[in-house]
């Protein structure tokens, strides 16, 4: 049989009510509960029954934890109050603490909930009997001598007479060395000249003063008393003595000092969070209008941070933070503010300044700073950083805008080349305003019939013959504009949007050369392009599947265009769907081969079936002798693994002999045909077949 524990419980919710009730239950005891949700209920509750530890729920829809604590009080029960919630303020917890609660709990984390009932059920009977004490401590010298908390007793100037063995324990001082001192004596520096004021003018009035003292100890430690000084009267009611009960408070300080902490700055870095930076930004703002002078904000993002996390793990990462932060801060004055406000981004506020200048300058500091490498866990690591600036009030005087500057420009100098910083402008506001009419714009595109599909030819060189086509995203827009890909194809990478895109390119396509079996050529092949955030979603492989399925296209007449940034990703997933795709039977080519991060490895990572060739390399080749013979090269690696080689880009009769003879396999370009509709494809094949 359990142990018994009578509980009032301020809660609204049953359900939770139940999880209290079954923890409690699983460590041994044998609850009696009484659920209340309302005051009227919380005071009749505790005038008819004895409890042992009071539970409340944070916030209620009619009742909260400080009223329920204000009707304890009012109660004069001296129950264990624990608050218990889900979210909740740091701040609040610690009025809440400071107001009499004892402890606060997370609703996820009940483990705690019976050590801390039994911590303050112990530390209610300690409060019970210390008070006791305190009672008798007025009539009785023996009871004061054994008392737990310090006491002390003055004249009615306030000059010690008597202390008992606590105090002298706590201070660290006999009744030797301090009879005579006022009793405020072991007051720090950190007590105001006020607070004293109010305590004396207090206690001279013949009222009692409780309050928070924050003393020195002997041996110059410092640490935290809640006080209480009531006076006493002799016969007459005329004022004669004080006396002073002191209980140690540094724990309680201390955990609240933390919860402050946690609540303003950055536990990784110990710089101020975005919290505390935003509430000194707008302080800065508001003193950069009263002065007449300006505020720079400066947002920082660490380049390629995530490559450190990736391959030596998260606590190089938080090292590398906290190295940062710290060169950071050596870049800036003791008055500016340093700040992590997430992941690899800083923002640094530097206020009262007079011209960009200052700026410029603490920028370049920090990009000199960063040019030096990070010895992390014996590891030396190269990490630049991207600098964004903005103005205030010059660009704005809200913290949201500024900082949505800040990090506007830092996008400018990391799309530039990284390492560099960039001041915000209003171009820079109008791309990006522009980009967001085209987002909107885009969104709906595809509803509205707006996305069209051109083909380019791709001929054989040795016959001339149209072997495929590859398929081109177009986008005319309602107005007639026709927009190219590469104004809007990253756009709808960025949003996702491509993946919808991309099954409606992939339909349609397969559905638009089943058409064109009716001119007899049942081997033509179509090109179709697949972005990297198509790549990434699970059920790709199963919409390429179903689209086979649907048109009944052979799928050896399908080919994927892959970039190299989609090969760079080696995970198990990702060469599992290019193993599924190739056991469809489709066919896969690696695009633009040689512009980004080229390795043979993919080569033979990978079952690709061809091989195109970067337009950057054939337009070079009538000029450019080392072109050429890095086109002979490629042709030559591709055929020796088996490889077909097609070259994109070809526009002169020059360039289509040289790769002919250098025995490339296809080719397409201005020089075969321009990208053209469908309708106009249909042409272009009639008159091809009939020659």
């Amino acid at each position: 049989m359990g142990k018994p524990l009578r509980v009032l419980l301020v809660e609204d919710s049953k359900d939770d009510a139940e999880l209290l009730l079954r923890a409690l239950a699983r460590d041994g005891y044998e609850p009696v509960c009484s659920r209340v949700e309302t005051a009227p209920a919380m005071r009749s509750a505790l005038a008819d029954g004895e409890w042992d530890v009071v539970l409340s729920d944070y916030h209620m829809p009619r009742f909260s934890a400080d009223l329920a604590l204000e009707i304890l009080r009012e109660s004069g029960r001296d129950l264990p109050f624990i608050i218990l919630s889900g979210v909740v303020r740091a701040e609040d917890v610690v009025l809440l603490l400071k107001s009499g609660a004892h402890d606060f709990l997370n609703k996820d984390s009940l483990a705690r909930l019976v050590p801390a009932i039994e911590r303050e059920m112990r530390e209610a009977d300690t409060r019970r009997r210390r008070r006791s004490a305190e009672h008798l401590v007025r009539l009785l010298s023996v009871a004061v001598e054994q008392s737990p908390v310090s006491v002390a007793v003055t004249d009615r100037e306030g000059r010690i007479s008597y202390v008992n063995p606590k105090f002298e324990q706590v201070s660290g001082y006999s009744l030797a060395e301090i009879e005579g001192k006022l009793f405020t004596f072991l007051a720090s520096e950190q007590v105001g000249e006020q607070m004293l004021r109010t305590l004396w003018s207090t206690i001279e009035s013949g009222r009692e003063w409780r309050g928070e003292f924050c003393n020195r100890r002997k041996d110059g430690q410092i640490f935290w008393e809640y006080a209480t000084v009531a006076p006493l009267k002799d016969q007459a009611g005329a004022l004669s003595h004080f006396v002073v009960v002191k209980e140690d408070i540094t724990t309680r300080r201390a955990y609240e000092e933390k919860l402050l902490r946690q609540a303003n700055y950055d536990e990784v870095t110990t710089l101020p969070n975005r919290l505390l930076m935003l509430d000194r930004l707008q302080q800065s703002i508001v003193l950069a209008h009263r002065y007449a002078r300006q505020t720079a904000v400066l947002h920082v993002d660490l380049d390629r941070f995530k490559t450190v996390n990736d391959i030596f793990g998260h606590g190089a990462g938080d090292e590398l933070l906290r190295v940062a932060a710290e060169r950071l801060t050596g870049s800036v004055h003791e008055a500016d503010t340093v700040a992590r406000v997430g992941g690899d981004e800083f923002v640094i506020i530097l206020p009262g300044v007079s011209s960009g200048r200052a700026a410029e300058k603490v920028a370049h500091r920090v990009l000199e700073a960063f040019g030096k490498p990070f010895q992390i866990h014996d590891q030396e690591m190269f990490v630049t950083a991207s600098l964004g600036i903005t103005l205030a009030p010059t660009d704005g005087d809200n913290p949201q805008v500024l900082l949505r500057n800040a990090d506007l420009a830092m996008g400018q100098a990391k799309e530039h080349g990284r390492n560099q910083f960039r001041f915000f402008t209003s171009g820079i506001n109008q791309r990006v305003q522009e980009r967001l009419q085209i987002e909107t714009a885009l969104r709906g595109a595809l509803g509205r019939g707006e996305l069209l599909i051109h083909y380019q030819p791709i001929v054989a060189l040795d016959s001339g013959r149209v072997k495929a086509i590859e398929a081109l995203l177009r986008w005319q827009r309602a107005d007639g504009e026709l927009l190219p890909p590469a104004q809007f194809i990253p756009i709808a990478e960025d949003t996702g949007l491509i993946v919808p895109i991309g099954e409606w390119v992939l339909a349609s396509v397969c559905a638009e050369l089943r058409r064109l079996d009716a001119f007899g050529d049942h081997a033509l092949r179509v090109a179709v392009n697949v972005s990297p955030r198509q790549m990434r979603t699970g059920d790709f492989v199963t919409v390429v599947e179903r689209v086979l399925t649907e048109t009944g296209l052979d799928p050896a007449r399908l080919e994927l265009e892959l970039t190299e940034s989609i090969l760079m990703d080696a995970s198990s997933d990702s060469v599992h769907t290019f193993q599924r795709l190739n056991d469809l039977g489709v066919r896969l080519s690696i695009d633009d081969f040689g512009t980004g991060y080229s390795s043979l490895s993919y080569l033979q990572r990978y079952p690709f079936d061809t091989l195109k060739i970067d337009r950057s390399f054939i337009c070079e080749v009538e000029s450019n002798a080392h072109s050429t013979r890095l086109v002979e090269t490629i042709i030559a690696m591709a055929h020796g693994l088996e490889l077909e080689v097609i070259a994109e880009g070809v526009e002169t009769v020059a360039q289509m002999n040289m790769i002919r003879d250098r025995d490339c396999d296809l080719a397409q370009g201005y020089h075969i045909s321009r990208p053209v509709s469908s309708e106009r494809l249909e042409a272009y094949l009639l008159e091809k077949s009939g020659e």
